[in-house]
């Protein structure tokens, strides 16, 4: 007999197993071995504290579902409240969400449940259980079970798939259909199929908005590229993801090219210019040897340029062939194609050769001189040689050389200097005369060493004379020089130096010069340039001393040289060529006699101090370039293209620009080495600038030559146009547009919001989406384009006006309240943009604070009030609204309804109506 309990007890143990009875519903073994033997237990057990379980209605046992439905279930008789419960496991070990209203398990007067929160993908398992008025329990319901599976993903609606986005002209806006349960949604775009390598946003730190537009807000490199949407509901659960669509960004960025000779017509100087291509924020210019542009063959330009031209800042080499190409740069870096330039012709791929002073004779009027200027012949015979030639256009200094000419053979140009057979001279002045041998100090010691040089043969010496013209160095560092230019032809002497002249004796005022022996230049006259200085020979005189000083007490001595010829050109060193000034420079000639003592020879100046030699003065005052573009206040474009003329003895210029007539502050100086430049940055736009420019000569100790008149203009930067198919009423989120602007590195979206505050956003991209939409009302919005002042900074231009934008906010749509006995549910469709719902219960349709008999806020879009209807005050007609709440909090308009009372039960009774019987019914009171 124990044997036979013992067995009835493990198969009841295995029965319990098997029928997967639950916590808070199990029986004894006993009893189930009881309730299996006989029908009178069995039924017993159905009931507890005497009530039944529930039967469960909806969902369905096992159904799959996208989101945790509304529970429902059978009233109970005797049951006062149902309590219910949602878990993760079978065996309710694992309530979701914790406890309390909307929450995993609760009690409530409703035969209905809804949870406030979504739950993540799985398996869930629910009961429900009656309660008596003494919280009694009663016996559980069936487990149903059901899976959640939010399955519903995204439809990619745009780009069609495979498209090719031709950005800026039309921007990249991603577009989907929505779905239900999603508050935002993930945005991924990679340039890979399995969407791994990921280009916006990163894997950890993805890319969200809350409307199902989206407009990239950047570039990308030309190429292919795959995309889709992940919906994720308000607790950030995530969806199943849309499908993978693609599609082709590129950036067309062909253009037209010119080329522009600045130099005419004194030689080939370069300004490339090209049409301009939306979406660059940049251009870059490359001048190469070769027309394959291979890398070791360039030459430049390594600084890149907003504007749509550019002259080159540093020469090209002379006389060399080269080829010119422009390329794009976008506001991320991303390179365009290269555009190859056009040649001298016009034609695409030929070339140009740059050419300094490429005409004949390149230096002009090349003569040998008397001390008055004026000509003589080739081959004259000179006490004094004298070489004067007029300025070449386009050159700072110029190479002298003097050499011996030997008769049958003719110029002597490979000897050495060390001989006395040759002299090679640098200037900047446009003379040239022999120096004297003494390099003795003369005056005082602030006084500079004069110039001198190994004097040439005489007794009739003939010597050939050549000169070349010479601009700046090129951009590696060689000299650009031009063709030689010789007094009489090749191979032909220039002069004959005859002996010079007896030194006699001193006049009548002595060993000094007088007024009257001074030639050139006239006294108090004005140059443009370093003169020669001539004067008649002093009697007595053997050697001379020429001595420069910025004021008549020559006490700011800048140049001191000896000669033995009664003439001087400076050459180039010191403070060679002169500064121009405002005051004079003062000069004054010192006649040196020779004494003899001991049979050694000694130079004597007699005459110092110099104010006592008669100074002259003269004013060094070269003529400025003369600015040709921008004049006179015009209003240019985004870079203005700076163009003036050619000075005399300009090496570089210098170009000033400032807000400040007075150039206190400069927004840009620059140097360049041709007469055309095109700013790398952009200048306020709007209001007065101002520039000047001026040469700077051979002489690189200073920069002391004359500015340019002052000019002025203005920048009116472009301002974008808004497109006309932006909206002017939305409730969802919407794609803003406005035409792209050339030039620009991004742009400024300006938001004034409802509520009085403002909200500022920076993209590259002419369209714009914002990620969150909320607030109703009117927005009102303007873009402005950004362009490049310099590196890390940028000026903006314009906004365009204000543009008014209604928001619009609809009341939840499909809502369906429901009352049937205990039963009250109020259920309607997910909204965009929600992040959760207000839902209220009411006894007044004015739903005040005292006439509320319940509320919630719930994420879900169902709700199961915890009514008691049993109450007086709940059982006529309820009013139910339910309402919006984005992220902000922001509560959107509400839908409403109501619950109309039950019709009051009652009993039929017979009553008389004049001569019949009839049945009505009586209506039973509360």
């Amino acid at each position: 007999m124990l044997r036979r309990i013992r067995l009835l007890i493990l198969v009841a143990s295995a029965a319990a197993c098997a029928l997967g009875t639950v916590a808070g519903a199990q029986p004894t073994l006993l009893a189930l071995a009881a309730k299996k033997a006989t029908p009178k237990h069995k039924a017993a057990a159905k009931r507890l504290h005497g009530l039944t379980a529930p039967a469960l209605l909806t969902p369905a046992n096992g159904v799959r579902v996208q989101q945790i439905p509304t529970l429902t279930w059978g009233a109970v008789g005797g049951a006062a409240e149902y309590e219910y419960q949602v878990a993760a496991d079978s065996r309710f070990h694992s309530i979701v969400l914790g406890t309390g209203a909307g929450r995993g398990t609760s009690t409530t007067n409703n035969l209905a449940a809804a949870l406030f929160k979504p739950l993540t993908d799985g398996t869930y398992y629910w009961r429900v259980r009656g309660l008596t008025k003494t919280k009694e329990p009663g016996p559980w319901s069936s487990t149903r079970m059901l899976e959640k599976k939010w399955s519903e993903a995204p439809g990619l609606l745009g780009p069609a798939n495979g498209a090719e986005i031709r950005w800026p002209l039309h921007p990249l806006v991603l577009s989907w259909s929505p779905v239900q349960g999603a508050s935002e949604y993930i945005v991924t775009i990679a340039s890979d199929r399995g969407l791994s390598s990921i280009v916006l946003g990163s894997a950890t730190s993805p890319v969200k908005t809350w409307g199902t537009v989206f407009a990239l807000p950047s570039t990308l490199a030309v190429g292919q590229y795959f995309w889709a949407v992940t919906p994720v509901d308000t607790e950030g659960h995530r969806g199943t993801r849309s499908q993978i669509g693609a599609f082709s960004w590129s950036w067309p960025t062909t253009t037209t090219t010119h080329l522009t000779d600045v130099a005419q017509p004194f030689g080939f100087e370069p300004q490339f210019s090209w049409a301009s291509i939306p979406g660059a924020s940049h251009y870059e210019v490359e001048v190469n040897q070769s027309p394959q542009f291979p890398q070791g063959s360039r030459w430049c330009c390594n600084t890149l340029t907003t504007a749509t031209s550019m002259a080159p800042s540093e020469l090209l080499a002379n006389d060399h062939a080269f080829y010119w190409r422009v390329r794009a740069i976008d506001a991320n870096g991303n390179a365009g194609v290269w555009n190859v330039g056009v040649g001298e012709h016009g034609a695409v791929g030929e070339g140009f050769t740059e050419a300094f002073d490429n005409v004949t004779p390149s230096v002009p009027n090349l003569t040998m001189s008397d001390a008055n200027g004026s000509p003589l012949p080739p081959g004259v015979e000179t006490d004094t040689p004298i070489v004067t030639w007029s300025p070449t256009p386009g050159a700072s200094s110029y190479e002298v050389q003097v050499a011996r000419y030997l008769l049958g053979l003719g110029c002597n140009w490979a000897a050495e200097e060390l001989f006395g057979e040759k002299q090679t001279v640098d200037t900047a002045s446009t003379a040239w005369t022999p120096l004297g041998p003494d390099n003795n100090r003369i005056g005082p010691s602030a006084w500079p060493l004069p110039d001198t040089h190994r004097g040439l043969a005489e007794e009739g010496t003939e010597y050939c004379v050549r000169v070349a013209a010479r601009a700046a160095k090129d951009s590696r560092q060689n000299q650009v020089i031009s063709a030689w230019t010789q007094i009489g032809g090749p191979n032909k002497p220039a002069f004959s130096f005859a002996s010079q002249p007896p030194a006699g004796q001193p006049g009548p005022h002595g060993l000094e010069t007088q007024a009257s022996d001074y030639i050139l230049p006239q006294n108090e006259s004005t140059t443009p340039r370093t003169p020669l200085l001539t004067w008649n020979r002093v009697p007595g005189a053997s050697l001379y001393y020429v001595v420069t000083a910025r004021d008549a007490a020559f006490t700011d001595v800048v140049d001191v040289a000896s000669t033995v010829v009664p003439a001087y050109a400076p050459e180039l060193e010191g403070e060679e060529p002169l500064a121009d000034q405002t005051n004079a420079y003062y000069w004054a000639v010192i006649p040196v006699a020779i004494a003899e003592e001991n049979n050694k020879v000694f130079y004597v100046a007699t005459s110092l101090p110099p104010e006592q030699d008669s100074p002259r003065s003269f004013t060094k005052f070269s003529v400025a370039p003369a600015p040709v573009a921008p004049v006179g206040g015009a209003t240019v474009g985004i870079q203005p293209a700076f163009h003036w003329t050619a000075a005399e003895g300009a090496q570089t210029y210098t170009l000033q620009v400032s807000q400040d007539p007075t150039f206190g502050n400069l927004i840009d100086n620059e140097r360049t080495a041709s007469t055309s430049y095109t700013s790398t940055s952009t200048y306020p736009a709007d209001v007065t600038l101002y520039w000047r420019v001026r040469a700077n000569d051979a002489n690189f100790h200073a920069e002391g030559l004359n500015w340019s008149a002052v000019q002025t203009f203005r920048v009116g930067l472009p301002v974008p146009a808004p497109s006309p198919s932006n909206p002017k009423t939305v409730e969802a989120i919407p794609v803003l547009s406005w035409s792209p602007v050339t030039g620009a590195t991004s742009y400024d979206v300006h938001v004034e919001q409802p509520d009085g505050t403002t909200r500022d956003f920076t993209l590259d991209s002419p369209a714009f989406t914002v990620s969150e939409w909320d607030g109703p009302g009117v927005w009102r919005w303007q873009a402005r384009a950004e362009f490049p002042a310099g590196t890390f900074q940028q000026v903006p231009g314009g906004y365009f006006a204000p543009q008014p934008i209604a928001h619009t906010e609809a009341a939840p749509s499909g809502v369906v309240g429901q009352r049937s006995g205990a039963r009250i549910t109020i259920s309607w469709l997910p909204q965009q943009y929600a992040r959760e719902y207000e839902v209220e219960v009411s006894t007044s349709d004015t739903f005040a604070s005292n006439a509320r008999v319940e509320s919630e806020r719930t994420e879900q879009s169902s709700w199961a009030p915890n009514i008691e209807l049993s109450k007086p005050s709940n059982r006529g007609t309820l009013f139910w609204r339910v309402a919006a709440i984005d992220n902000r909090g922001n509560v959107g308009p509400y839908a409403t309804g109501s619950f109309v009372a039950p019709k009051a039960k009652c009993v039929t009774k017979k009553v008389k109506r004049g001569h019949k019987t009839v049945r009505v019914c009586v209506k039973k009171k509360h």
